[in-house]
């Protein structure tokens, strides 16, 4: 068995445990905001691509397997607690809009959906017109809403290191695709790796 082989088989069972850990935590406090069944939906969907991921041009090394790992996993340690810094409307549009965005993305990238940075095919449609990591905007969009919702010196830890890893999985990301042509031309054209026009 090769090592992307064994990387693609911890994948589907880190995504699977981390769903399940999602369901376990957060189902409790949907009849309080039904805007988190859409967010269970998308990890959902998460665990689905990665179990029909198509073989590419994986990253064996520590790094980016730690990275791609650590950058997933982290966010999910948020805790339903905290104050409820804005009005369920405001954390709704977020939640909603984020987890929307990252679903939209997700169906983009189809089977070439990874933890790991790789390279299964240059994505250019849909979301990736805007940004090159539009899955990551999503996610950060969505952890803003989450913390509207539940405002706490905890959840605050735990998303400024997400977005830490994040940000680290898009150089490591880029590092893999940069060897390819096609995706070369694709960053000359959209500039934006996470906001339009800015980042």
């Amino acid at each position: 068995m090769t090592l992307a082989r064994l990387i693609h088989l911890a994948e589907c069972a880190f995504l699977l445990l981390l769903a399940g850990l999602a369901v376990w935590r957060l189902y409790p406090a949907v009849p309080q905001h039904p805007q988190l069944v859409i967010f269970l939906i998308a990890e959902l969907l998460g665990v689905v691509l990665i179990v029909i991921q198509r073989p590419g041009d994986v990253a064996t090394g520590l790094k980016p397997v730690l990275l791609g790992f650590s950058g997933t996993g982290v966010a999910l340690l948020i805790v339903p607690n905290g104050v409820q810094l804005a009005p369920d409307f405001v954390s709704t549009v977020l939640v909603v809009g984020g987890v929307t965005l990252s679903i939209l993305a997700k169906l983009s990238l189809r089977r070439s959906f990874g933890l790991v940075a790789a390279n299964r095919g240059v994505k250019e449609g849909g979301l990736y017109k805007l940004v090159r990591h539009p899955m990551y905007m999503a996610y950060i969009v969505n952890h803003i809403g989450y913390l509207m919702l539940y405002l706490s010196a905890w959840n605050v830890a735990i998303y400024v290191l997400t977005w830490i890893l994040l940000w680290m999985r898009t150089d490591e990301e880029e590092r893999v695709l940069r060897t390819d042509p096609a995706y070369c031309a694709y960053a000359s054209r959209v500039r934006s790796r996470l906001v339009p026009g800015l980042i």
